[in-house]
């Protein structure tokens, strides 16, 4: 049966008519667009005419009443106080001015970051606009007020939709105050593609006093001012060696280390990459986070900002932990994870906006001896937020040299937004055996597909020749897809009539006599697209002759899409202290 266009279509959250102070706690159905630009909808159209008594500042901001940000510490409370943490603020990075962030009355510093919602790729990147992330550290809830210099009007979500973010909107003064009572990451999402990246981190991972780790304390670091970063701009790590991060570091540079093991990177600072160039014409490009045949690694709790291409290049390594890292990035070639012929890698807990694949997963051969290729199995991802502005957001492919590629789990993952490519996608272009991949437990927020240059699948999977991915750096046969599971998807919004494409292929190139590469048991169960479950009938599925086994079941079961923890705070009250 084929999803109706208009069923269960365009979510939205926060309808708020304008002077009214509004609850809006979770997602209601409306028929506006889910793009974030809904700027001429008719429910942004209410708030168009704004009247209020408030002068503004000088950066446009309305001056509001003295004691508005105040803090009253509720002596009969005797619930437990919950504790905040807010990092001293940077003043040598560029600050974000549409907002202000408070909690209580303490500003928050908010900082400037580039991404880019074009969905042409172009080498210069060139429509990027400023927004901003922040980061700070909680035990128990908070409430938080953003105020903004220009009208929300109407245009508000925060996501992910899950963690159902109680919020309102106070229209007159331009607030919005919500409370945040998990740690995570969040978007608030605001008209014309404003967005706040909001880290809320455990407060226990806010310090380290383990004298034996290379320490970067709070403060901008750079070549010119800290001796451990080359005039490369490169830190170089060696084996048995342990970074912290500090909250309120910022590193601009990069971390590499090859031939190595059992090396750490933690802590909630940041390492950002927007002072650096980057241009794939001539090959100029600085990856943040590098390791090359490393084993027993450990990548924890920090963002990189504007990477000037990839953020992570994992690459021919064993035994590798990445949890609870951030990324937003906005330029060419921008890949979030990149897994490259590794064994053993686990990626949980962690944030990806990027414009390129979010996370994804490759076979390259030795770049030192091209005839070892790459073996890739026992690849985890889970409980990850993904926003792909370009590209596809869970990927395996093109770049497939080397016939193990196997055990690649993608589970509990949230997209929050995919606008080009394949949300799930399997490419291979060489001689890989792709077989035991699992996509499970996944919801995604908004499918629209297909603009800019892309294509309108939200799965595809393909064997196929590319006269650029399948020779760029060896040439090999093609092989097979065998046995993917697709289990408990739900899509809430998106396209009309998004598509699957299911394809193998014959392989004419004439040392290879026309050889057959099937894509073979490919499994949906619980497939919920705008609350339709896909059955074996679904007219978006393209499949062709070199492809066998392809099903869609359900198992009667609710469909829940990816799921977060919530932790029970009944022992906390509205109380709070500063911690620092």
């Amino acid at each position: 049966m084929k999803p109706s266009s208009t069923s269960f279509k365009r979510l939205f959250i926060g309808v708020i008519s304008l002077n009214l102070l509004c609850a809006c706690s979770t997602p209601i159905e409306d028929n506006t667009s889910s793009s974030i630009d809904t700027s001429s909808s008719s429910s942004s159209e209410i708030n168009s005419s704004e009247t209020t008594h408030y002068e503004k500042d000088e950066q446009g901001f309305y001056i509001l009443e003295d004691d508005y940000f105040s803090y009253n510490y509720d002596e009969d409370d005797n619930k437990t106080e919950s504790e905040v943490y807010i990092p001293n603020t940077l003043e040598d990075v560029d600050k974000y001015s549409q907002l202000r962030m408070y909690i209580g009355d303490r500003q928050v510093p908010l900082y400037q970051v580039k991404t880019n919602m074009s969905q042409t790729w172009t080498a210069e990147a060139n429509s990027r606009q400023n927004n901003s992330y922040t980061t700070i550290g909680l035990k128990g809830k908070i409430t938080i007020k953003l105020q903004a210099s220009f009208n929300f009007m109407n245009n508000v979500s925060i996501r992910p939709l899950d963690r159902e973010v109680p919020f309102e909107i106070d229209a007159n003064r331009r607030v919005l105050t919500f409370t945040i009572s998990e740690v995570g990451q969040y978007v608030i999402e605001m008209r014309s593609g404003r967005a706040l990246h909001l880290f809320v981190e455990d407060i226990s991972i806010m310090k380290n006093e383990n004298p034996n780790y290379i320490y970067f304390a709070p403060g901008v670091h750079r070549y010119d001012n800290d001796n451990r970063i080359n005039k490369n701009n490169v830190i170089n790590l060696s084996s048995n060696q342990k970074v912290f991060l500090a909250p309120g570091a910022l590193i601009y540079g990069k971390f590499l280390a090859s031939n190595s093991s059992n090396i750490e990177i933690i802590g909630p600072g940041y390492i950002d990459g927007s002072i650096f160039e980057r241009n794939p014409n001539n090959g100029t490009v600085l990856v943040p986070v590098e390791f090359n045949n490393c084993s027993n690694i450990t990548l924890k709790d920090f963002a990189c900002i504007d990477p000037a291409g990839w953020a992570f290049n994992i690459y021919f390594c064993n035994n590798v932990i990445i949890d609870n890292v951030k990324i937003i990035s906005s330029r060419s070639n921008g890949d979030g994870i990149s897994i490259q012929s590794c064994q053993n890698v686990e990626v949980t807990n962690s944030f990806i906006r990027s414009w390129d694949d979010s996370l994804v997963v490759k076979n390259y051969p030795l770049w030192s001896n091209r005839s070892i290729e790459g073996t890739t199995r026992h690849i985890r991802f889970s409980n990850c937020l993904i926003w792909t502005d370009l590209a596809q957001s869970m990927e395996i492919g093109y770049e497939t040299v080397g016939e193990v590629m196997e055990d690649i789990t993608f589970d509990n993952i949230c997209v929050l937004h995919n606008f080009h490519k394949a949300i799930i996608s399997i490419h291979n272009g060489n001689n890989a055996n792709i077989k035991d991949i699992h996509f499970t437990n996944i919801t995604i927020e908004d499918a629209d597909v297909g603009n800019g240059d892309g294509w309108d699948y939200i799965v595809d999977i393909r064997n196929i020749f590319t006269s650029n991915w399948s020779t760029n750096h060896k040439i090999t046969a093609m092989g097979q897809i065998d046995g993917v599971e697709i289990n408990n998807i739900k899509v809430l919004d998106g396209i009309d009539n998004p598509k699957i494409l299911i394809n193998g292929c014959v392989d004419n190139r004439e040392e290879y006599n026309n050889s057959l590469h099937y894509v073979k048991n490919i499994n949906f169960t619980d497939f919920s697209l705008y609350g339709e479950i896909l059955t074996n009938d679904f007219e978006g599925c393209h499949i062709n002759e070199y492809v066998e086994n392809v099903t869609f079941s359900s198992t009667g079961n609710p469909i829940n899409g990816a799921t977060f923890t919530q932790s029970d705070l009944s022992e906390y009250g509205n109380n709070y202290i500063y911690i620092n």
